[in-house]
């Protein structure tokens, strides 16, 4: 009995799983920051960079610390998990005219460190002043801006969105409709090594654009005499928003809403002196002051 019980003691043994060589613990390195981008706006170096989701051996990024430096430098940043980050410093007196690299690694709970991210070489230069005195104001030809301060170039942004950049301290905004709101700013900048630095974006200037802006005088106008009708005719307004015109007969309105640059009194009186004029309204009511009158005496 005892032979046979170590022979089924045997079998057994030899029909269970085989249990591998022992693996070492994960050591839970971060994946490298490969997107930090710096850049210099007003008295401050802002960054940007993406902490990644896994470790070194693909598996998931739960609690980091974040190491940025401006050369050897720290920056605080309090971000502890996977995802977009933005982080500023001040930038420091020391800093100012100098090349400055700024890299940026991620340590694990344990202690282990990410390689270090791509390096950003930028070179820093004296606060760009923020730009004074923003004007908005509307104008026939669009939205006028006008500003005061020192820059290289400003751009201008509509609502959020750079929409130019400019080497004067003006522009004109042609691409604004009648009875639209619009939100302006202006930012300074100036050549700081290979790239730019910017100032802090003026305050918002929100100013609707409304058009009070009357078309041209009719010019031109050519008045003949015939035996049962006197004929006007003028030369045509170029503005794009025109809607019609105004004829005018010893100042009182003889006829409205004409569409072409011509018309015909049928109504005038034989032998009798008239005196016309011609004024044009624009689609939003704006009208223009009436052509230099002419004077004439039917036959």
């Amino acid at each position: 009995m005892r032979r046979l019980a170590i022979i089924a003691l045997c079998g057994w043994l030899a029909g269970c799983g085989y249990i591998g060589d022992p693996q070492p613990p994960a050591l839970l390195i971060p994946l490298p920051i490969v997107d930090l981008a710096a850049e210099q706006v007003g008295g401050k170096i802002r960054l940007r960079f993406t902490i990644p989701d896994l470790t070194t051996e693909r598996l998931p990024v739960k609690d980091v610390t974040v190491d940025l430096r401006g050369g050897e430098a720290p920056i605080p940043v309090a971000a502890r998990a996977p995802g977009a980050v933005e982080a500023e410093a001040p930038v420091a007196a020391a800093w100012v005219g100098q090349e400055i690299a700024f890299r940026v690694r991620l340590q694990n709970a344990k202690g282990r460190y990410s390689e270090w991210s791509n390096a950003v070489l930028r070179r820093v230069v004296a606060p760009v002043g923020t730009p004074a005195d923003l004007s908005v104001k509307p104008e026939p030809g669009g939205m006028a801006l006008r500003w005061s301060g020192v820059a290289e170039t400003w751009s201008v942004l509509r609502d959020g969105v750079a929409v130019a950049t400019v080497s004067k301290p003006e522009y004109l905004d042609a691409a604004v409709e009648p009875g639209k709101s619009y939100r302006y700013q202006v930012q300074a900048a100036v050549k700081a090594g290979t790239g730019t630095a910017v100032s802090e974006p003026t305050a918002e200037a929100a100013v609707p654009y409304v058009d009070r802006f009357p078309p041209a005088q009719p010019v031109r106008l050519n008045v003949i005499a015939s035996a049962n009708a006197i004929e006007l005719s003028w030369e045509r307004n170029t503005e794009a928003d025109l809607k019609h015109y105004r004829v005018w007969r010893d100042g009182q309105v003889l006829a409205d809403a004409i569409d072409v640059p011509a018309y015909t009194d049928r109504t005038a009186a034989r032998g009798k002196s008239y005196r016309y004029a011609v004024s044009a309204v624009d689609l939003y009511g704006n009208e223009s002051s009436p052509s230099q009158p002419v004077e004439i005496t039917t036959p």
